[in-house]
């Protein structure tokens, strides 16, 4: 008889994470597609039974977790969903997340690693991982300089809109810090144009001279941009040649994978 109890227990116990895992396969698919779903594309995509999805779904919604659309009769992530995963970005601190990142990076181009924030225009530096090399740019760790003038500030603006970065500058003058620093809003967006199409923006001597930097935008889960990192060095080791064959793609994958723990997940697959 203590058997059967046990096995009656035991029975019970596997149905329950069985009915977990189905539940979060759920969320998952409905967080992956861009669009509603209908109960028989739930129930042919995951192959579940149409019985189980339809009590897995009504007690999703009991609780917020997905809302049922009743003018189309299907089904999307609910609010609750969005209450969890802000309080999850919430409690992220930028500095600490990108450090690993910063560092891995760092380690495979051995130069200087930085993360940045764009702020009414211009750039917060808050974190660098130095090169070892004995030549580097000198550290930008609490500098504010203007987004225009710097590859981590361009790459942030490249998410923005042509009429917000045009509202950004309204009645502010491109200082030049070098001969080579952006000149005019419209200088700016032709450039900004450039960092869309590659995915990475550059400063060549733009803000300092003999100084080279490539940056690549940090975006969140709602595909807003949170940050910048980039790769700083003395223009003799940073040519034009090794930032496009080499310290590009490994930058644009370090923004992915920063932007992934942000729960960013715009990007493909295979871009990873």
């Amino acid at each position: 008889m203590r058997g059967e109890k046990n096995k009656i227990k035991r029975e019970k116990s596997e149905y329950a994470v069985q009915a977990v895992s189905n539940a979060i396969d759920i969320l998952e698919l409905l967080g992956n597609c861009e669009h509603e779903l209908s109960m028989s594309e739930i129930v042919s995509t995951l192959e579940l039974t149409k019985s189980n999805v339809n009590k897995l779904l009504a007690n999703l919604e009991r609780y917020g977790y997905v809302e049922h659309n009743k003018y189309t009769g299907n089904f999307r992530l609910g609010v609750k969903t969005f209450q969890i995963s802000q309080a999850y970005i919430n409690k992220l601190n930028l500095i600490d997340i990108s450090h690993q990142v910063l560092t891995d990076l760092k380690n495979k181009l051995n130069e200087s690693t930085y993360i940045g924030v764009l702020r009414h225009g211009n750039v917060v530096y808050l974190n660098v991982i130095e090169t070892d090399e004995p030549v580097r740019v000198m550290p930008r760790i609490g500098n504010v300089g203007p987004a225009y003038a710097t590859a981590i500030g361009k790459a942030q603006l490249s998410t923005l809109g042509n009429k917000e970065i045009t509202a950004l500058y309204e009645n502010k003058e491109f200082r030049k810090l070098t001969d080579k620093t952006i000149s005019d809003i419209d200088a700016l967006l032709k450039d900004i144009s450039n960092v869309r199409e590659c995915r990475y923006a550059l400063d060549i001597e733009e803000y300092e001279n003999d100084v080279h930097c490539v940056a690549a935008p940090v975006l969140d889960f709602m595909g807003k941009v949170i940050a910048g990192i980039s790769v700083s060095g003395p223009k003799v080791r940073m040519s034009m040649e090794r930032i496009e064959n080499e310290i590009a793609p490994l930058l644009i994958e370090a923004a992915q994978i920063l932007s992934g723990k942000f729960g960013y997940m715009g990007y493909d697959a295979s871009a990873e």
